[in-house]
């Protein structure tokens, strides 16, 4: 385990250098990546940052052997974001748990 988390923190850095992420809060503290233990949640807003992720998770996969279970990600779209394309194969659901907590819309 504590291997996989070291080489899960340059993908994280990676992340929250490239990708735009969320604003929550009044200052506006910015949220890309949320990480504990093997689950890794991920904050996108838009599709240019489909396609950094994209190139990211191959770079990162080919440096690591790792891979990301599709099979086992989901996507939540709030917003005016289109659903009826599935980035990366992924598909929508109305609501998805994140470290214990449902998100809805």
């Amino acid at each position: 385990m504590q291997l996989f988390a070291l080489c899960l923190n340059p993908l994280i850095q990676t992340l929250e250098r490239e990708l735009k992420g969320i604003h929550i809060g009044r200052r506006h503290a910015k949220t890309t990546v949320i990480a504990y233990a093997d689950d890794v949640t991920i904050f996108l807003n838009s599709p240019a940052d489909v396609r950094k992720l994209q190139e990211t998770l191959l770079i990162y996969e080919s440096a690591t052997a790792a891979k990301v279970n599709m099979r086992k990600s989901r996507a939540l779209a709030l917003g005016a974001w289109d659903t009826t394309t599935h980035e990366m194969d992924v598909p929508y659901h109305t609501d998805v748990k994140i470290l214990g907590f449902h998100f809805t819309k």
